[in-house]
């Protein structure tokens, strides 16, 4: 019993391992990125003295600033990039490289493979969070007096799983089509849009807010920066938690079961390692 758990516990993280090393080789890109995010956090604050007075209704149920809105919607939203973007880049670069083959002939599955390369992707969204949230909060004083953790932690949680799903479905046009897919482009710019990262969802129009219910960051987003910046409960944030749940519960499954089909579908044809 005790092996089996180490076994299954070394693989995930050789592959942590492997991806820390790969990205620590690129010190600079590192670099670029903490520069990225601090300019665009200054951007938001001074953006922010400009806005608050014209949305300060809208506001009102986050704190009525602006500035701590943006930057907790920018800065998770990332995880759906991340979310979108590990299952297709992995199993794209895994095509380029030659290295599909060797992979498809391991003992370990396919899908469990994608799922160890995406929580490293995933870890370091959480530090580009930490970094993100921390300084704004912390060096530009923005409203965060009571958090709630622990709600914030389980939304994260649910939101990270629907991504997830979604990453897994684009995956599985990759294997099929081979080039980029649109369910990536779709969501994307459909949930940066409709999905209330840099705005209210309440000043679209209300047909937009219709589609904007379809989305699995609208009720992520309304969740981390109701239970981040008012301190809100998970018995508060019920509404929000069950719409996530439903999310995962239909999307999960789902995309396991188009995934696989695309991969036994590709493997037939002998496409499997055609890019």
């Amino acid at each position: 019993m005790a092996s089996n758990v180490f076994v299954n516990l070394r693989k995930p993280y050789a592959i942590l391992r492997k991806e820390f090393l790969s990205a620590v080789s690129y010190r600079f890109d590192f670099l670029f990125r903490l520069l990225s995010i601090w300019l665009s956090i200054f951007m938001y604050y001074f953006l922010a003295k400009l806005i608050n007075p014209a949305l300060s209704s809208q506001l009102e149920p986050y704190g009525g600033n602006y500035f701590p809105f943006v930057v907790i919607g920018t800065a998770f939203a990332g995880y759906l990039e991340v979310g979108l973007d590990s299952f297709s880049n992995a199993i794209r670069e895994a095509q380029m490289m030659g290295t599909l083959e060797a992979v498809l002939v391991t003992r370990t599955r396919f899908t469990l493979i994608l799922l160890y390369q995406a929580l490293w992707n995933f870890l370091f969204a959480s530090l580009h969070v930490v970094v993100y949230v921390g300084f704004a909060f912390i060096v530009l004083g923005g409203q965060m007096t009571h958090p709630n953790w622990l709600a914030a932690i389980v939304i994260l949680l649910l939101t990270i799983i629907a991504f997830s799903a979604l990453g897994i479905l684009s995956g599985s046009f990759i294997l099929v089509f081979k080039k980029g897919t649109p369910v990536n482009w779709l969501i994307y710019n459909l949930s940066r849009l409709l999905g209330g990262v840099y705005y209210p969802v309440t000043i679209l129009p209300l047909w937009c807010q219709k589609f904007a219910a379809l989305l699995p960051i609208t009720y992520s987003l309304e969740g981390i920066r109701l239970a981040l910046i008012q301190g809100r409960s998970l018995m508060d944030l019920h509404t929000q938690v069950v719409a996530l749940l439903i999310f995962n519960i239909i999307l999960f499954p789902a995309s396991i079961l188009c995934f696989n089909a695309a991969f036994e579908k590709a493997r037939r044809d002998g496409t499997l390692c055609h890019y």
